[in-house]
């Protein structure tokens, strides 16, 4: 009994250490990520794209992203190598953003987005699942008792990384906003390559955490005085409705092809570049206080996941009426009721999302993530060449377009209460 508490205090300090340097890696990699969301589309049309024949070079990212995702998380589970996964893809985005500024060919540009989904979907379900992994460990570290029973882990445990990935987003699109406004929009390039640099190197401590912990306690269990049937295990895989996937499908559907161009929809409305990265980095910034906020609901018995989630398809709903209405008139005030409801939107329907899976499946939950990711990656392809489409060759303008978009998370609104 004294080995097992002495081994498991002595891992305390190197699990803090751990979770701190995959949150700041996280953080980092958030920056240049949202940067090259939110301003990847405006260096293309700098360098004489249409909208729609930017949708449709960020189609390829999102195939990458729906083909490798379920993949990367499948195999680190099986072999619980996470870091490597992570530590590579940090170093190949790095490759591929140093690759950007070597040409202005429509196919060459494609082939590199298609690259950038590639690394997405190997560093993003394991870094979901390596963080729920930590904290798992760290539970169980807490709470050994004579129950034995392997805790969940809590939203509010949830909310720390999902918390951290928002603030990256705000920090990144508010930093590359300034940039761009200083420097021009080529300069989006650089600050990619290094807020990239820096999150690699905060990875590197970053250790796998596998999950030994049952094992040791069931071979300490007549040490322990437990009879070892009585140790609970981990609940299984397959509990994760396929409903969640389908109900998420939609809301990106109808959402995600005018988050893609907001920086677009904000210049053409009169707005300037500066003025449109602050407006744009609200949606992170709000997502940091929903995050944490809904980490804290969710824990309470009486607000499920299910609730979670159909609030966020509301909020994301008025989102596109807010930026139809901000598009028509020119109103700042609109795109900034509209990023409101994205940022809290996405913060209900994230948490709820996150929790639901990662505790319903502790053994595939990379696997899960990674079919998460897959989903609205999947549903990012067909919205884009759907809307790319409407504002190409049927050739409608966006802003026409936004009001029917809004039956896309109202269908996610009704089929959630299924699941």
């Amino acid at each position: 009994m004294k080995l097992l508490k002495v081994q498991l205090d002595s891992e305390a300090r190197s699990s803090m250490i751990n979770k701190f340097s995959l949150v700041a890696a996280v953080l980092f990699a958030g920056v240049s990520g949202y940067a090259y969301f939110a301003f990847f589309p405006l260096y293309l049309s700098s360098i004489g794209f249409s909208v729609g024949t930017i949708t449709f070079i960020m189609i390829w990212m999102g195939v990458g992203m729906a083909i490798f995702s379920w993949i990367f998380g499948r195999i680190s589970d099986r072999t619980g190598r996470r870091k490597l996964f992570f530590i590579s893809a940090l170093i190949l985005q790095v490759i591929i953003f140093l690759l950007i500024p070597v040409s202005n060919n429509f196919f060459y540009l494609s082939i590199l987005t298609f690259f950038r989904g590639f690394i997405l979907g190997m560093r993003m379900p394991v870094a979901n699942a390596l963080f729920a992994d930590i904290v798992e460990k760290s539970n169980k570290k807490k709470e050994i008792d004579k129950t034995m029973g392997a805790p969940e882990v809590t939203g509010s445990q949830l909310s720390i990384l999902s918390a951290t990935k928002s603030t990256g987003w705000a920090v990144g699109v508010l930093i590359s906003s300034f940039v761009i406004a200083t420097f021009g929009v080529s300069a989006i390039v650089i600050f990619l390559i290094s807020s990239t640099g820096i999150a690699l190197i905060f990875a590197l401590p970053v250790k796998d955490v596998k999950d030994k912990e049952l094992e040791l306690l069931e071979d300490n269990a007549d040490s322990l005085e437990i009879p070892a049937e009585k140790i609970k295990s981990p609940k299984q895989g397959g509990k994760v409705k396929i409903i969640l996937f389908v109900t998420v499908f939609f809301r990106q559907f109808g959402l995600i092809p005018f988050l893609q161009i907001i920086s677009i929809l904000l210049t053409d409305a009169g707005i300037s570049e500066g003025m449109a990265g602050v407006i744009i980095a609200l949606n992170p910034i709000l997502q940091i206080i929903a995050m944490i906020i809904n980490g804290r609901l969710i824990d309470n018995p009486k607000i499920s996941e299910r609730l979670m989630l159909a609030v966020g398809f509301i909020l994301s709903a008025l989102t596109l009426l807010s930026y139809f209405v901000g598009s028509t008139t020119g109103n700042i005030a609109f795109f900034i009721l509209g990023q409101i409801c994205v940022g809290f939107g996405w913060g209900f329907i994230y948490t709820g999302a996150v929790k639901y899976i990662v505790n319903r499946a502790p053994l595939d939950r990379a696997f899960y993530m990674g079919i998460w990711i897959t989903d609205l990656q999947i549903a990012k392809i067909v919205s884009y060449i759907t809307f790319a489409f409407l504002w190409e060759i049927v050739e409608l303008s966006p802003t026409f377009v936004l009001p029917f978009a809004v039956i896309g998370p109202l269908i996610g609104f009704v089929l959630v209460f299924w699941l």
